[in-house]
């Protein structure tokens, strides 16, 4: 009993700091959904570390050695818990920043926690040897799969962060007692059974390796798909994760539950179904996309899981097998996080794992199967890659640049809409800014920037509270930008006007200097901060004081997705910091999937200021329809025709409990 609970406690304590600390890196590094497979990364890296430590600990170490060591790491780990409140660094490089901070917070207790599944089980083929200890690897999965799945639904709705962090605390040191009472009690007359070396038919390792580590690209791959378009929440982290290691407990637990046709027939239905999503995600409604990417995980990771499970050694190698296992999760998480970024613009892991899987399974034993098998399976690869190849060069053939970093991709697309021509920059899926080609008409701002919009009238028709600051303020105009996209605000700069922009991903500079020619042309006197808006904005307050802005704009989406740190009742209150008392905050909330209304009626509401909803439609030129909401106390500037003429009714009812803070957001109660 007491193996089973130590190995379902350390599986849970495992995977619910993941989506606990990788919620609390948001604000520091972008919001963005990339910080969850940087944090993936490292914690396939502490589950390696651990998975090492287990076999060298039961290979070279004693009964009483192994007490004694890991007695004293434990103690150690339950000392370093008051870690758990230091700060992320949000000016150190995103990656490094990300790895450096997970390694001073949690690194020792979570490479113990690591350690506990293969440690448990080889402590357990000694105090049991009639028994298999793979149960209890099942079991680990088990719980991991629950916690996963408590914490959306149960952790993160009730609890704030700091409550997470304290209740997490709680069942490290609980997780600790039941680990020496285990050492020191239930194994006090057992004879270890010593650890053997993996020892393997040739190309054995390698295959684990490679199984392993598609598993992680494909659940990478398709949690990056996932979030392009919704915002990053834990509910979209753990639902693939949970599923990555249900695939696990499936086919460990009993070896008839993977049967390798059904899934291989499942997989290659799927197959199809990922061209369509690649390319035509953003047709599909939010739960469509998320039931589709999630049934083609689930195949693909019973596939690769299943062939693991059924070529798996005896329970004297089980500690090295697990190392094999870890070293191809981590070997995946570099696949993803360091060399698909140098080598691709576009996220091409997504296709090539699903290739690589499909080819793992069918043609591993290609010299022993028929030959019609063989060319079956190659025949399939290639029509599936080739579409993709074929499907990407004719939406290519416009293409003008493209580039991938930390923060995303990136394409600029030159198009040709209602006759005219037009260049766009695409971030993920979704046009961020357009300009026309024709030079007569390149300072004429499109897409969600068009004259008529909610931030065109604002920019246009702002006027100060105080009349006699009107004609000073007619001169000389402050305005803060959040997001720059392809710079289209900055056409509607006059000669005097200060247009300071916060634009986190130094790749949409490059392009918005490159390929656009609004900053160039702009009458205003331009400047370009790079970072993250929020911890911009703090340091300038604790630095410089309030910059004064008249008027400041949020618009700081990634495809579709928004940085829900920027919206926070903090955010906003900061933002206020940074305003004249009679200035406006002008906030895009056009989206897809969410209905951000309530979230800034709300706010409004608790700040004192009055909310105006400007929606615009789409127009030949324009196809895509806005929504702008502008919040000020500014009267004078709220009453005036063309603001009251632009506004409409809210689309929804008030919901007065949607508050956000950045202790708490639930991104269930926004979904359209």
């Amino acid at each position: 009993m007491l193996f089973a609970l130590t190995v379902l406690l350390s599986a849970s304590l495992v995977f619910l700091v993941q989506p606990m600390l990788a919620r609390l890196l948001l604000p520091y590094f972008g919001g963005g959904a990339q910080i969850w497979t940087a944090a993936l990364l490292f914690f396939q890296t502490a589950l390696l570390g651990g998975y090492l430590y287990a076999h060298l600990l039961s290979r070279y170490a004693n009964l009483t050695q192994q007490r004694l060591w890991h007695s004293g790491l434990l103690l150690l780990a339950v000392a370093s818990l008051l870690l758990l409140d230091a700060k992320p660094d949000p000016q150190a490089a995103p990656l490094s920043g990300i790895l450096s901070y997970l390694a001073l917070a949690i690194g020792l207790p979570y490479l113990l926690l690591s350690a506990t599944a293969p440690l448990v089980q080889h402590w357990f083929a000694a105090r049991y040897p009639q028994q298999s200890p793979y149960r209890l690897y099942a079991l680990s999965n088990l719980g991991s799969f629950a916690a996963l799945l408590s914490y959306p639904f149960l952790v993160e709705p009730y609890l704030a962060l700091p409550q997470q962090q304290a209740y997490w605390t709680g069942g490290f040191i609980l997780f600790s007692g039941c680990i020496l009472v285990l050492l020191w009690h239930s194994l006090a007359q057992s004879k270890l059974l010593p650890s053997a070396p993996l020892t393997l038919r040739r190309g054995h390792s390698g295959r684990y390796l490679a199984l392993s580590a598609a598993g992680v690209v494909l659940l990478l791959a398709v949690t990056q798909q996932l979030t392009q378009n919704v915002p990053p929440v834990p509910f979209l982290w753990v639902v693939p994760l949970a599923l990555y290691l249900l695939s696990f407990t499936l086919v460990f637990n009993r070896d008839s539950w993977y049967q390798r046709a059904i899934w291989l027939y499942l997989f290659a239905i799927c197959l199809v179904v990922a061209l369509l999503l690649f390319y035509l995600g953003r047709q599909f409604d939010w739960l469509s996309q998320l039931l589709l990417y999630l049934m083609l995980l689930f195949s693909g990771c019973m596939l690769c899981h299943g062939e693991l499970a059924r070529s798996k050694p005896s329970r004297e190698q089980l500690t090295a097998f697990y190392l094999l296992l870890a070293a191809g999760g981590v070997l995946g998480g570099l696949l993803v996080n360091l060399l698909a970024p140098l080598l691709f613009s576009r996220y091409w892991e997504f296709p090539l794992v699903l290739l690589a899987i499909l080819w793992l399974v069918t043609l591993h034993n290609w010299r022993r199967q028929a030959v019609w098998q063989t060319a079956t399976a190659l025949l399939a690869g290639g029509i599936f890659i080739g579409s993709f190849l074929l499907i990407e060069q004719q939406l290519g053939r416009q293409d003008i640049s493209s580039s991938r970093n930390f923060y995303g991709s990136l394409i600029v697309r030159d198009v040709e809409l209602n006759g005219q021509r037009q260049r766009q920059l695409i971030d993920g899926t979704t046009s961020h800014g357009a300009q026309y080609l024709d030079e007569s008409k390149a300072m004429q701002p499109l897409s969600y920037y068009r004259p008529g919009t909610g931030v065109a009238l604002a920019i246009a028709h702002f006027l100060p509270a105080d009349p006699a600051r009107s004609s000073s303020q007619l001169s000389r105009r402050h305005l803060g930008l959040v997001g720059l996209g392809a710079g289209a605000l900055a056409a509607y700069g006059r000669s005097g006007d200060l247009l300071q922009f916060y634009e986190i991903n130094p790749a949409v500079i490059e392009a918005a200097q490159q390929h656009f020619s609004y900053l160039a042309q702009s009458e205003a006197e331009i400047r370009l901060q790079l970072g993250d808006a929020r911890q911009l904005l703090q340091q300038q307050l604790a630095e410089q004081g309030s910059q004064q802005f008249d008027l400041l704009v949020l618009d700081a989406f990634s495809s579709d997705a928004i940085p829900q740190h920027l919206l926070t009742t903090e955010a906003l209150a900061l933002y206020w910091q940074h305003l004249l008392p009679d200035g406006v905050l002008a906030v895009h909330i056009s989206n897809n999937y969410l209905d951000l209304s309530s979230v800034l009626r709300n706010q409004a509401v608790a700040l004192g200021l009055d909310a105006v909803f400007i929606p615009t439609p789409a127009d030949t030129d324009n196809p895509a329809a806005t929504e702008w909401v502008l919040l000020s106390r500014n009267q004078r500037f709220l009453q005036q025709d063309s603001i009251r003429q632009a506004s409409r009714p809210w689309p929804r009812p008030l919901r007065p409990e949607v508050r956000w803070t950045d202790q708490h957001s639930n991104l269930f109660q926004v979904l359209k």
